[in-house]
């Protein structure tokens, strides 16, 4: 007697805990970041994010820099090209003063080099007058000769400032690329940040589901089991299918944290503005109910509907998952 009692105790343990496996085996395989990795990498995301912007007004002061000294080598070539300008207009003026005075003085103006030379009273004053004769070629060659440095050297300078202008323009355009590259790695950063959030939002939500599925009070199982009963009737399947829905608003940002307040939500469960689930309540539900409650609040789900968060009446003619007398979405 005693050996058949242990084998028949053996043979349950062991179908509890095939059952157990069977219920519990997909979620663990699926199961989704807990709170903690979902805070961690929020946390590492926004720290990125942080140093973005960072990298970001770093880059954007520099590229105000940038156009700053841009513009003001851009004034400079412009002040440049009026000093060539000028210079080149001396060097023609003086060049052609110059050849007016070889002229006047080598092709018979009123007084001729030859003249001034004939003309001279004594050596003394010849000598005077070859040297005023040379001393005013000197002046014009020495003054033509710095006429044209000075063009050559605004000519160089302004040279100088268009490859200047060049470098920064080259450094301006380098500078956009990775303002442009780093603006798009951000954009994307927030979008994984966003999303991580609500992950995060999601994973405390199920987590309260859970600890308030553990914590469930003979109150809050004789509720969950009424409106069971209200929405499904005598479907155990139909029942398990509104509880996964009642328990995944639990879960969700979206919705209440508890069992009580996703019930009693405002506008959601007919039974409760038609009266019907007070009703229930005051005749007590149905032993299935209970049951079907209790299976829900240990963590038993249907897997047709494990993902949705509402359900009609299947006459009413909406699409979706049906389940008893409801579709689900």
């Amino acid at each position: 007697m005693l050996t058949k009692r242990y084998h028949r105790i053996l043979k349950k343990s062991i179908g509890l805990m095939c059952v157990c496996v069977l219920l519990f085996s997909d979620s663990a395989v699926c199961a989704a970041p807990a709170s903690s990795e979902l805070e961690s990498k929020t946390s590492e995301l926004q720290d990125d994010i942080d140093t973005m912007n960072n990298e970001l007004d770093t880059l954007s002061t520099k590229l105000e820099k940038t156009s700053a000294r841009i513009k003001k080598k851009a004034d400079e070539i412009e002040t440049a090209q009026l000093d060539l300008a000028a210079a080149k207009l001396n060097e023609a003026n003086h060049y052609k003063a110059m050849k007016e005075r070889i002229k006047f003085m080598y092709e018979g103006g009123n007084l001729s080099l030859l003249q001034v030379l004939l003309n001279s009273e004594s050596m003394a004053d010849f000598l005077n007058n070859a040297e005023y004769v040379t001393l005013i070629s000197d002046y014009d060659r020495d003054m033509l000769s710095e006429l044209q440095t000075a063009r050559e050297n605004v000519e160089k300078k302004q040279d100088k400032l268009k490859k200047e202008q060049d470098e920064l323009s080259k450094l301006e355009k380098n500078l956009n690329k990775q303002q442009d590259e780093l603006t798009s790695r951000l954009t994307e950063t927030s979008g994984q940040l966003e999303n991580y959030t609500s992950q995060l939002e999601e994973a405390k939500a199920a987590e309260a589901a859970i600890e308030e599925a553990k914590n469930a009070d003979a109150d809050t199982i004789v509720l969950l089991a009424a409106i069971l009963e209200c929405e499904a009737g005598i479907s155990y399947e139909g029942m398990i299918a509104v509880g996964t829905v009642i328990m995944n608003r639990v879960g969700s940002a979206k919705f209440p944290n508890s069992i009580r307040e996703v019930i009693y939500q405002s506008g959601q469960f007919s039974p409760v503005r038609s009266g019907k689930l007070d009703e229930v309540l005051q005749k007590g539900p149905m032993d299935s109910a209970y049951k079907a409650a209790k299976a829900v609040l240990g963590g038993e789900r249907n897997s047709k509907v494990k993902n949705c968060l509402f359900f009609w009446a299947s006459y009413t003619g909406h699409k979706g998952i049906i389940v008893g007398d409801n579709v689900f979405w």
